[in-house]
């Protein structure tokens, strides 16, 4: 999955880190669990997973959109993409997220406006990498 999908959705469904579910479920995409029951013992919000750390939370994610049966069409224009040579991007992939909320195509039409309206800011994110990883040489 894109980087930049990747940090657009846990953005849009975290309130950018700010969130009930991020602070205390450290879970940044609104995942939920499979008993109702979960995660009332710790505090934590009811419903929703609860990781350990924060990329606890994104390699859940990362297998969540890698297998389950909802984002079929999100990996098979991944899988396109790669066998004609193209890069996947983002942008490529925002419109196949109809099943990821019960909003659907809002859902994905909100995500791109997330996306376009922070392009600066993630090239100038990606620019400081660059830079540390230059400086480490």
């Amino acid at each position: 999955i894109p980087t930049h999908l990747v940090a657009t959705q846990a953005a849009t469904e975290s309130g950018w880190g700010t969130s009930k579910l991020a602070r205390t479920n450290k879970n940044l995409f609104g995942l939920r669990c499979g008993s109702k029951s979960c995660n009332s013992k710790n505090g934590g919000v009811q419903g929703y997973s609860a990781y350990t750390s924060i990329n606890d939370s994104v390699t859940a994610y990362m297998i969540n959109m890698n297998t389950h049966s909802a984002y079929d069409t999100l990996r098979e224009s991944r899988a396109t993409l790669r066998s004609r040579g193209d890069t996947v991007t983002a942008d490529h992939l925002i419109n196949k997220l109809g099943n990821y909320s019960r909003l659907g195509s809002t859902y994905s039409d909100y995500l791109r406006k997330m996306l376009d309206h922070n392009q600066g800011l993630i090239r100038q994110a990606e620019s400081s990498i660059e830079t540390v990883s230059s400086n480490d040489t």
